[in-house]
């Protein structure tokens, strides 16, 4: 039985993938083509026959609840050295609404760019993890 190839993948575009992912949709990556396939019960990016899916050449990405968000918001906050900043965003991540007021909230205190450089890099992170837990080759963008 001969293992079949798997393709490498950059990271940068496994986290870009992940960032789509919501509660109603899941992205699969083929092993043999290195191509991501969207699906939804409402969409997806071709004709899919499910029982594809089934095969050990599709992987699913991380679920929008395994990539937690608002925990990396949380972090983010942690790591803010500006006490009086890092108060608003934590009362922003308060309640109902959170990732609205936390966004605003971003905006107000001119720490927008600072949060998508940190979420992105966090989304780079669980890229890598989940390529090492499912056997993925993978590249780093800023490393080639």
């Amino acid at each position: 039985m001969t293992e079949k190839v798997k393709v490498s993948v950059y990271l940068e575009d496994v986290a870009g993938e992940m960032e789509m992912i919501n509660n109603e949709s899941s992205i699969f990556y083929n092993m043999e083509t290195g191509e991501f396939v969207f699906y939804s019960e409402h969409y997806s990016d071709e004709a899919i026959d499910l029982d594809e899916f089934e095969e050990d050449k599709y992987v699913c990405l991380p679920s929008q609840f395994d990539i937690d968000e608002y925990s990396i918001m949380r972090k983010f906050v942690e790591d803010v050295e500006d006490a009086r900043k890092q108060e608003l965003l934590s009362v922003a991540l308060e309640g109902k609404g959170a990732f609205r007021r936390f966004k605003d909230t971003l905006h107000r205190v001119d720490m927008t760019d600072k949060w998508y450089a940190y979420k992105t890099q966090a989304f780079i992170e669980i890229a890598r993890e989940w390529c090492e837990e499912n056997g993925i080759p993978y590249k780093d963008k800023k490393r080639t």
